[in-house]
Order: structure tokens, then C-alpha cells, then sequence
């Protein structure tokens, strides 16, 4: 529920508010795009902090609060008149607040109950990603339609602050050991609440660092000089580039093509539909091979997807690349996860995926700015899906740098 809505709300509704923003507000595509572009850049700023709350306070807190930042932006919103209002929104009240009950809280969480079994969990978990993209791109364009784009952004806050914080308050606990378990639900009766909120103790054996029995953890200087850090970040940061891009100029790139807005939005839909099941997919895969096969399978997928869509000229081959395109999606946020479990283990996941925040920004933000600047110089998107399609095959190319950590059966990291 909470990454439906911290998704949905934003990002899968972006493209449905795209075209009525521009005309109210006077800009042009790469004007509107450029939010988003800011709101991605003071999320990713603000991920290395978040991701340190999240390994070291409550999760519930956090996710709360983000909840009541995000409803509170959303009516703020409706009020905007002028564009830099906007924005000023997206970078703080609407931005931090979905980021804070978004992706980095969600996945900590998941990561902090499931170890043998988390790429299937977080395909589960992340479903409401793609989910919120199923209903929300046609929803979202037949309500700003209708009622205009002031009143969804106020029903936008209404469902925020009293349709899902009550079951964050409720439901959400941090970790098993508040309730006296390991992860995956193994009964831990020997390790009490207080033991683990004890200092955690780093490894030195080669730099490595063990999450088992589960007081060891990355220090932060340590995690910036991995290569491992260094090739996820890069390659996500490239996925997220082109899919991002995609996602949000696909109802203007269909609609450009002579379709209605909403037979654009069904094709977000179908994309987000087709994520779903690529999540659960992409995550059983995970769990029985390396992290990076399937995000070579996942990428595979995405390029294959936009080379249909790049010379789509008929709605059914607008659905087929949409379908394709979105199978391979769905893998890459909880595949994301998985590689960073894989590498750094759950003590430290939230703090590595906070820091490679900051650290993909230059690339993942200017994937949807870029794409709305191609538009408004050449009048399509044709140069835009080529650099597409060069970005995924350089994020499968550095994929090559990711390898898993050593296992806490071997012989010196045991003795370690």
C-alpha cells in the first residue's frame, strides 16, 4: 500500500498531470519535466540520512512521518499557482515525503525480515509499484480530466493522511528481534530487543563484512571504496535513466501519435500490469541464481521493449512494446535490492542504499528532462530511445563488476 500510493501518486500520475500543467502553467515539456528531475535530486541528496534512520531507528516512525509530509504537499500542491511553487513542492513536502515512506523504507524493512527467501519478498512488496501504475495512469488521467488537476491532488492527500498512515502506525514493525525473531521468522529466544540495539562490530578480514548472527555492518568509508557499491549504482542509475524517462513521456509520446489520453494511459497500465508479473518472476529467479543474471534477463527485456516502441506505428504495437518494456521493469527495483543484499548483507542495507542515492543522481535525474529536451528540439522522441537503448546495454556491461560476498561458511570469516 505504501509504495502504491508514494509511487503512484507522483510518478505514475506525472504523465496524466503533464499536458494540464503545461497549459495552466504556461511551459513548456522539458519545463514540466524538469519537477521531477528536482524532486529525484533532493530525494537522492536526502537518501544517505534516511538510509542511516532507517538501519539505526524505527522504520514505522519514518514511514509515518513521510506519510504526513506527502498528504500535506499534495494540498499545498493544489494551491500552487506558479510553476517554481511546483517545484519548490516536489523537492521537499511531496519528494522527502514519498521518499521516506517509498523504495529505501520499504526495501530496508523486507530486507530486515527476509534473508533466504528476499528476492521473492521484495518482488512481492515492490508489486505495489506497478500495481499503482496498473490503475493510477488511467485513474489519474480521468480524474484531472473531470475534476481538474487542483481537486486530485487534494483527494491525492485525503487518501494519504487517512487511507494508509493508520496501517503504517498499525502494521509496520522495524525488525524481527522487536518480537523476538530472526529473519525469515526463526524464533531467536536468546537475543532481546536491547542486544540488538548494542554497537555493531566491524570485520577486517579483506574488507568484508558478515550480517550473521547480525552485529556486523559496513562502515560507510569502507562501503565507498567497494567496486561492487560503485558498479550497482552505476548500472541502476542507468536503468533507472532510460525507464524513468519512459514511463513519464509515454501518455504525451502515444497521445503524440494521434491516440486519445486515455488510450495512452491504458498503455502505462499494461506496462505497469506487465511489471507485476515480472516482479514476481524476476525475484524467484533471484532466489535461485545470482542477482545479476536476472538483471541481464530484466535490461534484455526493457531494450528489447523500446526498440518495439521506437518503431511502433499501430495501438497493437504500441501494446506489445509496452508489455515487453514493462515485463523487464518489474525486475529492477527488487533486483536492486537483491544485489545489495547479496553484496553488504541486511545491517547495512539501508545505509549503502541510502549512499548510492547522491551518488546515481547525475545520471538517473536526467533521464526525463533529457527526453522532454529531445522532444521540444527535434519534435520526437526518436534520439531519445536510441541513448535509451545505449544506457542499457553499458548497465549490463558493468553488471560484469558485481560479485557476491564472500559466504559466512568460509573458513576465515567464520574464525573473523
Amino acid at each position: 500500500m505504501s509504495m502504491f500510493v508514494s509511487v503512484g501518486f507522483i510518478f505514475y500520475s506525472y504523465g496524466a498531470f503533464f499536458k494540464a500543467l503545461s497549459a495552466d502553467m504556461g511551459d513548456s515539456r522539458l519545463g514540466i519535466s524538469i519537477g521531477l528531475a528536482l524532486m529525484n535530486v533532493a530525494t537522492g541528496l536526502f537518501a544517505p540520512m534516511l538510509g542511516r534512520w532507517l538501519d539505526k531507528g524505527s522504520i514505522r516512525n519514518v514511514m509515518c512521518l513521510g506519510a504526513l509530509s506527502l498528504s500535506l504537499g499534495f494540498v499545498l500542491a493544489s494551491q500552487s499557482t506558479a510553476l517554481w511553487q511546483f517545484y519548490v513542492l516536489l523537492g521537499t513536502f511531496l519528494g522527502l515525503g514519498a521518499a521516506m515512506m517509498g523504495g529505501l523504507s520499504c526495501s530496508t524493512l523486507v530486507a530486515n525480515w527476509f534473508e533466504q527467501r528476499r528476492g521473492m519478498a521484495l518482488g512481492v512488496a515492490t508489486m505495489g509499484v506497478s500495481m499503482s501504475g496498473v490503475f493510477m495512469a488511467p485513474l489519474a488521467m480521468f480524474m484531472v480530466d473531470s475534476l481538474g488537476w487542483r481537486t486530485t491532488f487534494l483527494i491525492y492527500g485525503g487518501i494519504t493522511a487517512f487511507g494508509v498512515l493508520p496501517f503504517l502506525w498499525y502494521f509496520i514493525v522495524s525488525r524481527p528481534e522487536e518480537m523476538g525473531l530472526l529473519p525469515d521468522g526463526e524464533p531467536h529466544p536468546e537475543m532481546s530487543e536491547e542486544d540488538f540495539e548494542q554497537p555493531m562490530m566491524p570485520m577486517t578480514a579483506g574488507d568484508q563484512f558478515i550480517d550473521h548472527p547480525g552485529h556486523f555492518e559496513w562502515p560507510t568509508m569502507t562501503t565507498l571504496r567497494e567496486i561492487r557499491f560503485w558498479a550497482i549504482a552505476f548500472a541502476i542509475s542507468l536503468n533507472f535513466f532510460a525507464m524513468s524517462a519512459v514511463l513519464t513521456h509515454m501518455i504525451p509520446f502515444v497521445s503524440d501519435m494521434g491516440f486519445t489520453n486515455l488510450s495512452s494511459a491504458y498503455i502505462l497500465s499494461l506496462i505497469a500490469a506487465t511489471g507485476v508479473l515480472g516482479k514476481l518472476l524476476f525475484g524467484w529467479v533471484t532466489d535461485r541464481l545470482e542477482s545479476r543474471y536476472a538483471m541481464w534477463l530484466a535490461i534484455a527485456f526493457q531494450a528489447v521493449g523500446v526498440l518495439i516502441l521506437r518503431h511502433a506505428t499501430t495501438y497493437p504495437e504500441l501494446l506489445i512494446g509496452g508489455g515487453v518494456f514493462g515485463f523487464g521493469m518489474g525486475g529492477i527495483v527488487p533486483l536492486w535490492g537483491s544485489l545489495i543484499g547479496e553484496a553488504f548483507g541486511r545491517r547495512s542495507f539501508g545505509r549503502v542504499m541510502g549512499l548510492m542515492g547522491p551518488c546515481m543522481l547525475p545520471i538517473q535525474t536526467s533521464g526525463v528532462p533529457y527526453a522532454g529536451y529531445i522532444f521540444d528540439r527535434y519534435g520526437n522522441y526518436e534520439v531519445a530511445f536510441l541513448t535509451f537503448l545505449g544506457a542499457y546495454a553499458l548497465s549490463a556491461c558493468v553488471l560484469l563488476l558485481v560479485t557476491q560476498r564472500e559466504s559466512v561458511s568460509d573458513p576465515i570469516l567464520e574464525e573473523a
